[in-house]
This record gives C-alpha cells, structure tokens and sequence, in this order.
C-alpha cells in the first residue's frame, strides 16, 4: 500500500504550457505532477508493493552556480521496504532530450541533491523515458484499475483450485480449466487480474502482459 507523505514544500498548480494534474494511490491521498513523464513515474511508484509512501516536491536545498544563490526542488520521494531494510531515494524525472540540452545548468543542483541525500542515507537518481516507459508502466496502468475490486470469494476459491491442479499456466488456460461457460470466464477475467496485482497469482510484470503470459500461484 502506498501513502501519501508529508505536505510538498511546493504546490504545483495548472499550467497552459505543460500537462498537469493528480494520481490517486493506493493508500489513499492524490500525489501531483507536471509533466506526463512525472506523471507515469508516480503511477510506477505508486504499483511497486516494495513502496510504502512517497511524496512529490519534497524538499528544497540551497546551492551556488554562476556566483549566485539557487533553489532546487527534487521531484518525488519514494521510501522503499525491502526484507530486511528500508530505503529512501529521490528522484529527479527529466526527458533525455531536456537533460542533454541543460546538462550544464542542472549539473550543480544535481550534485547538490547527491551530497544533501548521502548526508542521510538515501539515494538521488535521476529517472528519464527509458527508464519509466516500460513494459511494467504499461502492466501498472492496466492492473491498477482492478485493485480496489471487492474480492469475490467464490471466483477467488476456484481460480486457486484450478491453479492447483494445473501447476504454472496461463491467464487464458487457467479460464478454459476453472470455467467451462465462456460468460463464466468472462466473469472471472477481472478477479483474476486483480488476482494479480495482490500478488495472489504471479506472473513477470517487466514483460508484456497477455492472456499468454505465464502466470503461477504466488504467495
């Protein structure tokens, strides 16, 4: 489940010159963005079970560039918990393309964020599109319309019924194996994905994901 953080120490508002708006998380609370890569970056965040909250603009340091005092805000905090520690890291979300035109003017605010994150233990990265337009963005934005289904019990029991009788499959065999009506297949479609995204069935989610995929009972 992911939590809203703290309050940003900076809103971001509407803009008529770049996308901006608000994701829902799973904990509750809207997280905001201004940018469509900013935006699929906090979906990312948002869908990885290792993240237990994250918080957009979360702070501003001072640093010195061109004989003057600037401010820098980071984009997104994220604190991770892994199986037997924690993790915090913070990101800045760019385009490539925007990066390599501005390398020499982001270089000091970047260096910045690296020594004010090591002086506590975290981490600073800097996240572009190939990073965050992946086959998992793509599962994420598809699975996390299904999370918040209430479970139906019946359809749960069945489906790891079937899963234990056929071993790793796929989405579009364990259907054909659970239900013999192809209405009932049908029905059962959004609570096995929701299936998915609670980890109750497994499948790689770094890869593109089909009734083709192989799926496996998970935990």
């Amino acid at each position: 489940m992911t939590l809203l953080g703290k309050n940003p120490v900076r809103t971001i508002g509407t803009s008529r010159s770049y996308l901006t708006g608000k994701v829902s998380l799973d904990g509750g609370g809207m997280a905001s963005f201004e940018s469509s890569l900013e935006r699929d970056w906090l979906v990312v965040l948002d869908f990885d079970p290792a993240v237990t909250s994250l918080l957009e603009q979360p702070f501003s340091i001072k640093y010195f560039a061109g004989g003057r005092e600037r401010r820098y805000t980071p984009d997104v905090m994220a604190e991770f918990k892994h199986a037997n520690s924690t993790e915090t890291i913070v990101y800045e979300v760019k385009p490539r393309e925007i990066l390599r035109a501005n390398w020499k003017r982001y270089k000091p605010r970047f260096k910045a964020a690296v020594h004010y994150c090591r002086e506590r233990g975290w981490r600073f990265k800097i996240m572009t599109e190939n990073e965050i337009r992946t086959a998992y963005l793509e599962n994420a934005k598809f699975l996390r319309r299904y999370r918040n289904l209430p479970d139906q019990k019946l359809i749960c029991d069945q489906l790891i019924y079937t899963f234990r009788a056929l071993g790793p499959t796929t989405p579009q065999a364990l259907l054909a194996a659970a239900y013999w009506p192809r209405e009932d297949q049908m029905k059962a479609i959004p609570m096995m994905w929701k299936m998915v995204t609670d980890g109750r069935i497994g499948v790689l989610l770094h890869e593109p994901l089909t009734m083709a995929s192989e799926i496996w009972l998970g935990a």
